[in-house]
This record gives C-alpha cells, structure tokens and sequence, in this order.
C-alpha cells in the first residue's frame, strides 16, 4: 500500500462537531458549588414535591376536576412512589458506609 493511497482515506475522515468537544468553560470538580448535603436536601424536596404532585393529582381525580385523569393520576402516583423508593435505598447505603466506618478501627 503506497502513502499516496493511505493520505487519501484520511481525506475522507470528518471532524467531530462541536458538541462532542469537551467543554472549555466547564468548572473543574474542585471549583463546582454545592456540597453533598445541600445535594441530598434538594434530592430530598424533589421527593416531597413529586408526592405532593401525585396527591393533588388524585385529589382532582376524585373529584373530577376537569383536565385531570386516571392516567396521569396513576403515572405521577408511580413516580413519587420510585422516587421514595430510590430515596429510601440511598439512604439505606448511606447509613450501611457510616456504620462501616464507624466500625473501623483507628
């Protein structure tokens, strides 16, 4: 195979677009705001909102409140209840590593 040959398959190669660059102006892990705790406790109101969603849901379901139906009753009903779920096992870990270390010995 002569260079020739290999110079013009690389011809025919495009460059990424722009959106698969990393981003430049992106914050480093370091200079990001926010710490764990403030990130649980918004994780934490997002639950309590989306159960408070579902209850007004089917509140307006039983008493037929235009616009809102079973459907969408059960579809917010079953996000709240994922939610609570995933929330309930985090917590579980979290408690598991704290009780793990905790047990370490210094």
């Amino acid at each position: 195979m002569s260079i020739e040959n290999i110079k013009f398959g690389l011809g025919s190669i495009k460059p990424l677009p722009k959106q698969l660059e990393p981003l430049k102006n992106e914050p480093k892990t370091e200079e990001k705001k926010g710490s764990f705790v403030e990130m649980f406790k918004q994780a934490i109101k997002d639950v309590n909102d989306l159960q408070i969603g579902a209850d007004k849901k089917i509140e307006g379901l039983m008493l037929e409140k235009p616009g809102i139906s079973a459907h969408d009753a059960m579809i917010a009903l079953e996000k709240a209840s994922i939610a609570f779920q995933m929330m309930t096992q985090i917590r579980r870990q979290i408690t598991r590593a704290y009780e793990e270390v905790m047990r370490t010995q210094v």
